[in-house]
């Protein structure tokens, strides 16, 4: 078990549910002097209410938002041809059920042809070793049939990692011999179990929300929107004036006190002008926009290799990434300068002693810092600008993922934030499947859902829903990641996880800035997981979630464990989980709420918004795509 982290740069502790009072503490860094010797008021506040006045405050509010959300179903989108993807499989059960029976009746009629024929039909008695023949043969088809089919099926569910409405495509234009011997489909029966499956949804999810939103006899945490008067910062970044319960030390602050430049805001596109949002809506517009200055995972190690490069997107913008023959990565925008053609089309190619991208579409080669080393159809070589053409990112690989600096690159390397990190990662006595999925929803649900630990006991089928309770929750917090600990009850799966049954499981869990979380708990006779999530924004209504959940068996020490027969195992457990989590969270509607409530149960999530409102308030949040196209967004900007 990984202990608590503490740093020397000051932390923000939650303690005991009993504990209700915010008790700001000294910073641990100078502040500018106050002539009037007074406090600044903080920057946010958090409400404790009863559950009576909570709730006469929710039925006063012009709409409820319990009655509306709980109107929700998970229902699943549908595919782009008439096949039924919420049950795959039956499709094919139907049609190989008809070729196994027309196959036997056809060698029966054939039997019978041929005596009929040859005038010797003695009656069917006669034939009776040949109808169980025919018998077997079409219940052997059958079955033959229907494998063909339901393991091609497979095949594509799971490359497109067991999502129905990405898969729909290939499933619809499949082709199998089964398919080919009868190609029709069975719509009648699809639309009857579609019927049924939509009428049985809504139950479920809206028992899921009132589940997880009961508050019971718990007091209720009203979150007010963050009103920050914002000044220019000053040449030493200090601490922000307050934290979730104490004052949370300066971002980037050290002993020697660094100097940083001053984050340049984002200007508001000509023409354009901003509308002042509310309270309501400036805490929607924050949560949406991405942080600059930042780490984020923009790719798996392991997919992108030496031959082709491998196209990657993030904040609304689109990068390629590609290694050199020494196996070091670089990125640049996907766009050629010269006429903005994909270059995660093109191919790696040395040119003048150095690894580049090759254009497809007029052969330019470009270097990973963007300079031009190459143009086919120039008849003077060299002359073309010196100078980089398009903006190349730092990036660094560990722990499995390829991490990419979306910020200034005026900031030094000791004065950005760390990369999100735990040393399982890297541990050779752990061994980490990796894999990724995709959602359709913004990137800051996606995040809370990992770090919303009351959910798993409605959600899915390892929590423990008779004793959903989340006990003996503790937070701290420092200028990067919210850490906490916790206890659940724990609830054996099947046979095999029987084996490691505890009465109750101990979590540690860690939150990082901008975008990631790591969960770590350990089960009866040494078994431990680590599962570690980094969900980067791809544009604001669409993330990914790259993951690696890491394992480990203390008294193994064959090493059988931590084989790669495992692995799959692994990854498919994951990667249900993680469906499960994208149904819900596509459905989410926060926009709809004039005010979330949150309990006790919830005070890790609203460690983490409170931290991240401070770096926004400090200048480093980037609007939207919706707000500022991507040909105005550069890092030389940032």
């Amino acid at each position: 078990m990984i202990s608590i982290l503490s740093t020397p740069l000051g932390k923000s502790r939650l303690h005991s549910p009993k504990d209700t009072s915010i008790k700001p503490r000294r910073s641990l860094f100078p502040t500018t002097p106050n002539n009037n010797n007074t406090t600044s008021n903080p920057t946010s506040t958090t409400k404790l209410a009863s559950p009576v006045s909570a709730q006469h405050d929710h039925h006063s509010s012009s709409s409820s938002p319990t009655t509306t959300t709980s109107k929700m179903a998970i229902e699943r989108a549908a595919s782009a041809s008439d096949i039924n993807l919420d049950a795959p499989y039956f499709d094919p059960l139907i049609r190989s059920f008809i070729l196994g029976i027309g196959t036997g009746a056809l060698l029966e009629a054939t039997h019978v042809a041929f005596q009929v024929l040859a005038g010797n039909f003695p009656g069917v008695s006669h034939f009776s070793p040949m109808i169980v023949a025919d018998h077997v043969t079409a219940f052997a088809s059958w079955i033959c049939l229907y494998t063909i089919e339901a393991a091609a099926i497979m095949s594509i569910m799971r490359k497109f990692s067991y999502d129905p409405k990405i898969a729909a495509n290939e499933v619809s234009n499949l082709s199998t011999l089964p398919r080919r011997m009868l190609p029709l489909r069975f719509q009648f029966f699809n639309n009857k179990n579609n019927k049924s499956s939509n009428n049985s949804a809504p139950v479920t999810a809206a028992a899921n929300f009132k589940a997880i939103h009961r508050s019971g006899n718990s007091s209720t945490i009203e979150e007010e929107d963050q009103q920050v008067e914002l000044v220019p910062p000053p040449s030493v970044v200090r601490a922000p004036d307050n934290s979730f319960n104490s004052v949370v030390p300066a971002p980037f602050a050290t002993k020697q006190q660094r100097q940083l430049p001053t984050p340049t805001p984002t200007p508001t596109p000509p023409g354009k002008h901003r509308k002042e949002p509310s309270k309501r809506g400036k805490e929607l517009r924050d949560r949406a926009g991405y942080l600059k200055n930042m780490w984020y995972a923009v790719a798996l190690s392991e997919k992108v290799g030496k031959k082709e490069p491998v196209r990657v997107q993030l904040c609304g913008k689109e990068m390629v990434l590609f290694r050199s023959d020494d196996g070091s990565i670089h990125c640049i925008d996907n766009a050629c300068p010269h006429r903005g053609a994909p270059l995660s089309e093109g191919w790696v190619e040395k040119r003048q002693g150095e690894s580049c991208i090759v254009c497809p579409y007029h052969g330019w080669a470009l270097s990973g810092q963007g300079q031009i080393r190459d143009v086919p159809a120039a008849e003077n070589k060299g002359e073309w600008p010196k100078r980089p053409l398009t903006d190349a990112y730092t990036v660094v690989e560990k722990g499995g993922f390829i991490w990419l600096f979306y910020g200034s690159n005026k900031l030094r390397a000791d004065e950005r934030p760390p990369i999100p990190f735990v040393p399982e990662l890297e541990d050779p006595t752990w061994k980490a499947t990796y894999e990724e999925i995709e959602f359709e929803g913004p990137h800051f649900s996606v995040l809370e859902n990992g770090i919303d630990f009351a959910h798993i006991f409605y959600l899915h089928d390892f929590g423990n829903k008779e004793k959903p309770e989340i006990k003996d929750l503790k937070v701290e917090s420092d200028p990067f990641s919210v850490t906490g600990t916790f206890d659940l009850h724990n609830k054996p799966v099947n046979a095999f996880w029987a084996l490691f049954q505890v009465p109750i499981v101990h979590v540690w869990a860690k939150a990082f800035l901008p975008s990631s979380s790591v969960v770590t708990f350990t089960l009866g006779g040494g078994l431990s997981f680590s599962t570690f999530v980094s969900t980067t924004p791809i544009s604001k209504n669409r993330t990914i979630n790259r993951f690696a959940l890491v394992r480990k068996l203390n008294w193994d020490k064959t090493g059988i464990f931590n084989s790669r027969i495992w692995d799959r195992f692994a990854k498919d457990a994951m990667l249900k989980i993680q469906n499960e989590d994208k149904g819900m969270i596509e459905q989410l509607k926060y926009d709809q709420l004039p005010a979330e409530y949150s309990v006790r149960a919830d005070l890790f999530q609203v460690a983490f918004r409170k931290l991240r409102q401070q770096w926004v308030d400090l200048g480093y949040l980037i609007p939207t795509e919706d707000e500022v196209p991507p040909h105005d967004t550069s890092y030389k900007d940032m």
